[in-house]
């Protein structure tokens, strides 16, 4: 098992951010941040009043992070809705464990927010969601030389077998996917890779109320992007996260721009069996039984409609 970081105490954040800053983040107050579900977070305020997040990873892993510092100028340069990274320490200068220091967007995650939104609120901000990954997916982003077509091979015949183990598929239920999957896999050929956020769910889209109501304004929680099919994105958005949103569909569609043909219909249908088994193993390895029961019976209701 990884070993756990032990989270730094607010007075050697402070000091950390003194340092790493040049004396930009002196005399800041620090404070906890709860939200932080894969990193011990503080939230600092500078005497003029500038925030921003200090972030320490829970468990830590230098060449993840270090592709994660590359993938942030990557957005920066690239214009993509995300709150920009401004200071990190990898080689432990100033804190005995790496960190990163990013801009804080005042505002509530989606899953917070859903509830306050009127139906104007959600025509606006899925057409604000669909620009914004719309200039997200047209990022190249290569981070293997291997195909698209060869990795998702490995990967779904990998998770289903998984999943045979966790007792989510048995042998005739698996052969079903392999079938399914065997009937469509062609399409995967000659997919270009695309950055690809590969967790876009309600947490993980920040709105900010203003003026005239809620607005779209980034995307949270980068540590899982991948260079992938942006149409695994879509699926996911549109079948898992929209649905708790229904008026936000048709503009996000709209403003999207999503190209649909025979070929992409039946990519789209691989990613849909795909992010369930997908799911089921991650969500099991990462102790998060809800969101696990959650694909586990999707999956059902899969299986049901493919028998």
């Amino acid at each position: 098992m990884r070993t756990l970081t032990v989270p730094p105490s607010q007075d050697e954040v402070a000091q950390a951010a003194d340092e790493i800053s040049g004396g930009a983040l002196a005399r800041v107050r620090v404070e906890s941040w709860p939200r932080g579900r894969s990193h011990h977070a503080y939230l600092l305020t500078t005497p003029g009043g500038e925030q921003f997040l200090f972030k320490v990873h829970r468990r830590p892993h230098p060449g993840r992070m270090r592709r994660f510092l590359h993938l942030a100028e990557l957005l920066q340069e690239k214009h993509v809705p995300h709150p920009a990274v401004r200071w990190y320490d990898v080689e432990k200068r100033t804190l005995d464990v790496p960190y990163y220091i990013q801009d804080f967007i005042s505002g509530e995650d989606a899953a917070r927010s859903l509830s306050a939104l009127s139906f104007t609120d959600q025509h606006r901000v899925g057409e604000e969601l669909g620009a914004g990954l719309r200039v997200m997916h047209r990022v190249e982003y290569v981070d293997t030389p291997m195909p698209w077509s060869t990795e998702l091979d490995d990967r779904l015949r990998t998770r289903a077998a998984e999943c045979r183990f966790l007792d989510a598929l048995d042998q005739g239920s698996h052969e079903t996917v392999i079938q399914h999957y065997e009937e469509r896999r062609s399409s995967l050929e000659g997919v270009e890779r695309r950055l690809t956020h590969d967790d876009l769910n309600l947490a993980n889209l920040l709105l900010q109320r203003r003026s005239d109501g809620w607005h779209f304004v980034a995307f949270l929680d980068f540590e899982r992007a991948r260079g992938r099919d942006p149409l695994l994105d879509l699926v996911r958005i549109e079948s898992w996260t929209l649905p708790a949103c229904p008026a936000m569909i048709a503009p996000f569609r709209d403003s999207y721009a999503r190209v649909e043909d025979d070929a992409s219909r039946r990519r789209a249908e691989i990613y849909e069996i795909y992010l369930l088994l997908a799911g089921i193993v991650w969500y099991r390895s990462n102790e998060l039984p809800e969101r696990e029961r959650f694909c586990r019976e999707r999956l059902v209701g899969w299986l049901a409609q493919h028998a």
